[in-house]
């Protein structure tokens, strides 16, 4: 039993914290993972709605597998675009950042 509580520790200083996402608008219908755009570094060309805040902290080796994890969360919560916010690095294998899971409003 202790072996396996210490294996569970572990898991979770390998793989990251997420936090979970914030819903601050109506969430849709969970989506695939790969049909959400990452607006990084740039404003979405859409008028949007805000669905969620998600932050994510620790373990990740890049900042892509850290993209990866925001945008499942993203796709839990029926969005189709995760608009970046910040990013940093805090040490070698240590990224944190935000985000805003959006879902573009039509025209």
């Amino acid at each position: 039993m202790k072996n396996s509580l210490v294996f569970v520790g572990l898991l979770f200083l390998l793989y990251g914290c997420v936090e979970p996402s914030l819903i601050v608008g109506q969430p849709g219908p969970a989506v695939a993972d790969n049909e959400i755009n990452v607006y990084y570094g740039k404003r979405p060309r859409c008028d949007f709605e805000t669905i969620a805040h998600i932050r994510v902290t620790g373990g990740y080796f890049t900042l892509e597998s850290m993209f990866s994890e925001m945008r499942h969360e993203a796709a839990l919560v029926g969005a189709d675009g995760l608009y970046v916010l910040e990013t940093r690095q805090l040490d070698t294998r240590e990224y944190l950042g935000t985000a805003k899971a959006i879902r573009c409003l039509s025209a």
